[in-house]
């Protein structure tokens, strides 16, 4: 599939997208880290699960973002495998997500269950981070602040568009 170049050449939109994936590969390990410290290390069950729903969001995002640079250098000839197999990840990751916020709910209707309040604010941090990747990811574009087209397009209401992960994984489909 084409990237419509909105940098002015293909080094610029590399020099853009290439931190993207190393970006999301390391907040595979810092935003755990991060909400855990946070939290004092109280967190328990509760959070498990969103928080898995995260990471494992965070992954694909770096494995996406990491082909598409690679496609872009010229060395994408497993582009559409990858984008295969993230596509297979989409139920997985909504069923993980949908489950990472009901655990969250969860510690807030039943107390009891979780490890305390950092506990439950780590758990639904993670669990609208989760959602906010899943979306991000397999649906809409929700990041704007990165690119002024983006952020021009944003303000001038013509709303989100769609996520290159969601038009690569349709060209894949359609065998493009």
């Amino acid at each position: 599939m084409r990237f419509p170049l909105a940098a002015k050449t293909r080094a610029d939109l590399l020099k853009r997208l290439d931190p993207y994936w190393k970006m999301e590969a390391a907040n595979v390990v810092f935003v755990p880290v991060f909400l855990i410290w946070l939290a004092g290390g109280k967190v328990g069950w509760i959070s498990l699960a969103p928080m898995a729903a995260t990471v494992l969001l965070l992954v694909i995002g770096a494995l996406y973002w990491r082909g598409k640079v690679r496609q872009l250098r010229g060395d994408g000839s497993d582009f559409p495998a990858l984008l295969r197999r993230l596509g297979a990840w989409k139920a997985p990751a909504l069923i993980l997500t949908l489950a990472g916020c009901a655990t969250a709910l969860a510690g807030w209707w039943a107390p009891a269950w979780s490890a305390g309040l950092a506990d439950r604010n780590v758990a639904t941090a993670c669990a609208v981070l989760a959602v906010l990747e899943y979306v991000n990811y397999y649906h809409r574009q929700l990041q704007h602040f990165d690119s002024r087209e983006d952020f021009r397009r944003l303000l001038s209401g013509k709303g989100f568009r769609k996520s290159w992960l969601a038009r690569d994984l349709e060209g894949v489909a359609r065998g493009s």
